[in-house]
C-alpha cells in the first residue's frame, strides 16, 4: 500500500489527473505523499470526529456506552466471536445443509488484524476491531485522495475523501465492520493499477479478497486492466513487462477463492461456503428480490425492514449512486474504476436478501463519488462548499446515532 503511494508519475487516460512527483528516497517519498494528503486526511478525520461526538453526546444522555456499541452491534458481534474462539463454533452440519448462521460467512483478515492489535494492546476484541476499522478508514481516505488526484485533481481527491466520511452509513467506518478495511485495500489496489504497479495491485487485491467476498469486483477490475496491459505489451505498445500484469491477474482472485476453497475443505463439502451464505439469505438472484423490495417500498406503502427511515435512506442512497454511476459512464471514468463500481452494483442489486443492505454494501464504491467531488470543487465560494459539507456531516452524524442506538441493522 505504501509503495503504491510513493512515486506515481503518470496520469490516467482521462488526461485530467495531476502528475505526482517521485522523490529519490522512499522515506522522502513517504513524507511527501503524506504531506500531499494532509488536507484530505484532516478533512476526513474532522467529519468523522463530529459523527463520533454526536454518538457520544447521545450515549451520555441515555446511559449507553458508545465504544461498546461500536464494537458489538449486529455483525460486529460475529467478528468478536471469531476473535475470541475462531471459526470452530457454530459450523452446523454441512452434509445436511443445516448451517444456521455459521461464523465462516465472515472472511478472516479483519479478525486476524484485530488479533494482532490484542498482542500489542490490552483491549477487548470489540475495541481491537474498532481500532483496526478506524485506522483502516484513514488509510482508505488517503487512498481515495490518491486515486482522485491521479484521475482528476488534488482538490477533487480531497473532497471525495471527505464525502466518503459523510455518507449516510459512514458510522460503519468506525465500527467493528470490515467495510473500511475493504475500502482501504480497494482504493490502494486501484491506485496501483492506475499507476501500473502490477505486483502491488495483485498482492493488495489478494488481501482484499481475504476481507470480503465483494472483492470479486476488485478482481474483475484488476483482471481486465491487466488483460488490456498484457495485450498492449504483446503488441509492442505497453510497458514491455508482460509478466507483471499477468502475475497481477493471477494473484487477484486468490484471496476470496482461497478462503472459499479452504472453507469447503475444512467442512468436507466444496459447496460449503455457498450453503453458509444461503443460511444468511445472501444468495444471488440477479436482482429479482431487489426489484420486489422497491415495489413494496414505492407501491406497497410499507417499510420492508419495519423501519421507514432506514428504508428511505437506503433507497435514496442507492438512487444517488445509480445517478452518479451514469455520470461516470458519460464522463468515461478510467476503466478499472468503472469495472469495480459496475460489479459492486451488480453484486449489491443481485443480492437475494429479503432486506438487502444496499447502502452498506456500496460503502466501498468510492469511485462513484468523484463526479460529485469534481462538481463541488468547481464552487467559487469556499463558504458554500463548507456549508454543503458541514450540513452533510451533521446529517450523517445524526443518522449514525440513529443506526447505532435506534435503527436496527444497518442497511
Amino acid at each position: 500500500m505504501i509503495d503504491a503511494a510513493l512515486s506515481a508519475t503518470r496520469t490516467t487516460g482521462t488526461g485530467r489527473g495531476e502528475a505526482v512527483p517521485a522523490p529519490t528516497h522512499r522515506s522522502e517519498a513517504l513524507r511527501s505523499a503524506l504531506r500531499d494528503a494532509v488536507p484530505a486526511l484532516v478533512g476526513y478525520a474532522a467529519v468523522r470526529m463530529v459523527g463520533l461526538a454526536l454518538a457520544l453526546w447521545y450515549a451520555a444522555g441515555h446511559d449507553k456506552q458508545t465504544l461498546v456499541r461500536l464494537g458489538t452491534f449486529w455483525d460486529a458481534g460475529w467478528y468478536v466471536r471469531i476473535v475470541q474462539t475462531g471459526y470452530s463454533v457454530g459450523d452446523g452440519f454441512i452434509g445436511m445443509h443445516n448451517i444456521p448462521y455459521s461464523p465462516r460467512a465472515f472472511f478472516p483478515l479483519f479478525p486476524w488484524l484485530a488479533d494482532m492489535v490484542r498482542w500489542v494492546l490490552p483491549v477487548s476484541p470489540g475495541t481491537a476491531l474498532v481500532l483496526v476499522s478506524t485506522l483502516a478508514s484513514l488509510v482508505a481516505a488517503w487512498g481515495i485522495f490518491a486515486v482522485g488526484r491521479v484521475c482528476y485533481s488534488r482538490r477533487a481527491g480531497t473532497i471525495a475523501a471527505v464525502l466518503w466520511g459523510v455518507l449516510p452509513l459512514a458510522v460503519l467506518e468506525n465500527t467493528a465492520y470490515s467495510e473500511a478495511l475493504f475500502t482501504a485495500l480497494s482504493a490502494w489496489t486501484l491506485y496501483a493499477v492506475l499507476t501500473r504497479r502490477w505486483l502491488t495491485a495483485g498482492l493488495l487485491c489478494l488481501l482484499a479478497g481475504l476481507s470480503r467476498p465483494s472483492a470479486m469486483a476488485l478482481t474483475a477490475a484488476v483482471g481486465l486492466a491487466a488483460l488490456v496491459e498484457l495485450v498492449a505489451c504483446l503488441r509492442g505498445r505497453g510497458s514491455g513487462h508482460w509478466a507483471r500484469p499477468l502475475l497481477a491477474g493471477l494473484l487477484s482472485p486468490l484471496g476470496w477463492a482461497g478462503y472459499m476453497l479452504w472453507t469447503g475443505w475444512v467442512l468436507g463439502s466444496w459447496g460449503a461456503y455457498f450453503h453458509i451464505q444461503q443460511a444468511w439469505a445472501t444468495t444471488f438472484d440477479g436482482g429479482g428480490t431487489s426489484l420486489h423490495w422497491f415495489e413494496d417500498l414505492l407501491f406497497g406503502g410499507r417499510a420492508v425492514s419495519g423501519i421507514p427511515l432506514s428504508d428511505a435512506v437506503m433507497a435514496l442512497t442507492l438512487a444517488g449512486y445509480l445517478v452518479l454511476f451514469v455520470i461516470t459512464l458519460v464522463h468515461r471514468q478510467p476503466l478499472p474504476l468503472l469495472v469495480f463500481s459496475t460489479v459492486l452494483l451488480v453484486i449489491d442489486l443481485g443480492n437475494a436478501s429479503p432486506a438487502p443492505p444496499f447502502a452498506r454494501f456500496l460503502l466501498p464504491a468510492f469511485p462513484l463519488l468523484y463526479p460529485l467531488a469534481v462538481s463541488l470543487g468547481r464552487l467559487r465560494s469556499l463558504r458554500t462548499l463548507a456549508v454543503v459539507l458541514g450540513s452533510a456531516t451533521l446529517l450523517s452524524g445524526l443518522y449514525g446515532v440513529f443506526v447505532l442506538f435506534l435503527g436496527g441493522a444497518p442497511g
